[in-house]
């Protein structure tokens, strides 16, 4: 195999990522004022015609090497929005910020993916329990409907979903204020 180096390099490059991207094609840089070819790259002189990129995937269920990839770039992104470097002032120190988490409320109990509510002491004086204690697949047509549709706070959920773009928009405003 006479491109085995090239097809290692980009092995390595991808850090061990389980889903690599495979991208084809080709891109030329050309100097705006003469029109001079400054870079042309294709994939065509790849191994198999394309190159191997890391997924990018946050998540370690789907790609653990780029999602440790990821948090450690998140760490030292934060810290530096906080503290200064990597190109951000060092005046940002004397200007404190807060991460906010923002839940909605909840409006009830409802039937999850898994191993459903177990049923607790005390009963719901509608349909006489609290819990559910099935198994629901994430197909499932109950997953997201609530538990006792008499408890479920359905005016409360549709006031806060139809207010939530008002809410967002006074919180950006007063958190940049």
């Amino acid at each position: 195999m006479p491109d085995l180096a090239r097809w290692l390099d980009q092995i390595r490059a991808t850090g061990g990522c389980a889903a690599p991207v495979h991208l084809a094609g080709h891109t030329t840089t050309l100097a705006s004022d003469t029109g001079e070819v400054l870079r042309h790259y294709t994939t065509a002189t790849e191994p198999g015609g394309r190159l191997a990129v890391r997924c990018r995937n946050r998540r370690a269920s789907r790609c653990a090497p780029c999602s440790r990839e990821h948090s450690g770039d998140t760490f030292h992104l934060v810290r530096a929005g906080l503290s200064g470097g990597k190109g951000v002032p060092d005046s940002v120190r004397t200007r404190p910020r807060l991460f906010v988490t923002l839940t909605a409320p909840s409006f009830g109990r409802v039937h999850r993916v898994g191993v459903c509510h177990p049923a607790r002491r005390g009963r719901c004086e509608h349909s006489g329990r609290h819990g559910c204690g099935g198994t629901h697949s994430a197909t499932d047509v109950l997953v997201g409907q609530p538990l006792c549709t008499s408890c479920y706070d359905y005016p409360g959920h549709v006031l806060w979903n139809a207010s939530a773009p008002t809410l967002w928009k006074a919180f950006r405003v007063f958190s940049s204020g």
